[in-house]
């Protein structure tokens, strides 16, 4: 995915989003200013989430990053102005510049 701005799953916009297992990595500009997701958990195969893969989400409140992630991109996560709860697992490694400003 690139620029999902808004997600829509069976023709509702996704709110809560799981990403499975299988993936493995959060791609740059992923989820770019979708602002409709509330919740995102992602799937423990994901081993690096990308620059400004959240960017501009600010109707997420909550992340859940799964141990096995190693890095996390620049911007990651900037202006995410809901996000109130995020978990860091002790397998980051590298942390981009930016990525929960603003």
């Amino acid at each position: 995915m690139y620029y999902a701005e808004n997600l829509y799953l069976n023709g509702e916009l996704a709110i809560n989003l799981i990403i499975p297992n299988s993936v493995t990595s959060v791609a740059s500009y992923a989820f770019y200013n979708c602002s409709g997701l509330a919740n995102v958990t992602i799937g423990n195969g994901v081993t690096s989430i990308g620059e400004r893969a959240f960017f501009r989400c600010s109707g997420l409140t909550s992340v859940i990053i799964p141990n096995g992630v190693k890095s996390i991109g620049s911007l990651a996560f900037y202006g995410c102005s809901g996000l109130a709860s995020v978990t860091i697992p002790d397998s980051v490694t590298s942390i981009g510049s930016g990525v929960f400003r603003n």
